[in-house]
């Protein structure tokens, strides 16, 4: 599970639209400057925003913030979705002398007959093919700042939240890179130059977990891995993924995958 900054592909749109069917992907987090909206127009699937699932289903609109880390990963069940990316320099949450931070997840029909008329006009290149579309983009974001925010905060706050998601998807990415090795929250906390306690605070606070959660989270994945399609024993797995004690390893991964990892390698061979 690696965390990355992401940077978008050139292009004279303000908008960057992109079409996914019955996508099913894992282990990508990622964030950028600009705002990423889903649109799920089938199915049901999950998402994920600073680690926390959101369940998600036709209709609704999933929006990450700038700078928010988010997960490209879609559990979904015949699913799909637009994923639409918004230049900064055409709308950015900055808004007066306030920073505006809108809702994770949408549920507004209003706002989702908006987004399809933005996703069906959005191929004209006449000069008035783009006043439309842009005319249109404005009327989303007018709404949703309307109804669906989650936060106003002056120049100083705004500030001191990207320097905490800045701090936060920095942590990530080092457990992500660094899952195998001996890791714990006083270790963690020295290497970001914080207090043991802020640090444990602050993951709890953006993701809803521990850090010790989280990291037994992310080595469970890279066993999954390991199981499905390497010969190596369950013991030599538990260690190469950064669990000591094979017994430790087999309650956790019980507890967060429902079966144990001898019961989940005879399942995924079964399927083949």
């Amino acid at each position: 599970m690696k965390s990355i900054y992401e940077s978008l592909p050139m292009s004279d749109s303000p908008i960057l639209i992109r079409r996914f069917d019955d996508h099913i992907s894992r282990d990508h987090v990622n964030w950028h400057e600009e705002i990423e909206i889903l649109y799920f127009t089938r199915g049901e699937s999950s998402v994920f925003c600073d680690l926390k699932e959101l369940k998600v289903r036709k209709g609704d609109i999933f929006l990450a913030n700038g700078k928010e880390l988010h997960s490209g990963t879609i559990r979904g069940y015949g699913s799909s979705y637009y994923c639409i990316h918004v230049k900064t320099n055409f709308f950015h949450n900055h808004i007066g002398n306030e920073y505006v931070i809108f809702k994770n997840l949408i549920r507004d029909e209003e706002c989702s007959a908006l987004l399809e008329r933005i996703i069906n006009n959005r191929s004209g290149e006449s000069f008035k093919d783009t006043v439309l579309l842009k005319k249109e983009l404005y009327e989303f974001f007018s709404l949703i700042t309307e109804r669906h925010v989650s936060s106003v905060l002056n120049e100083e706050d705004y500030k001191n939240q990207f320097k905490r998601l800045d701090t936060f998807n920095s942590i990530v990415e080092y457990i992500n890179d660094h899952y195998s090795e001996d890791l714990n929250v006083t270790a963690l906390a020295n290497r970001f130059f914080i207090s043991p306690s802020y640090f444990a605070h602050l993951f709890k606070k953006k993701s809803g977990k521990s850090v010790i959660e989280y990291i037994n989270e992310v080595r469970i994945t890279h066993a999954k891995s390991f199981l499905e399609k390497d010969d190596t024993s369950i013991g030599s797995i538990a260690l190469l993924v950064g669990f000591g004690d094979i017994n430790y390893f087999s309650r956790k991964f019980k507890a967060i995958v429902g079966m144990t990892p001898t019961e989940y390698k005879k399942s995924c061979f079964k399927q083949i």
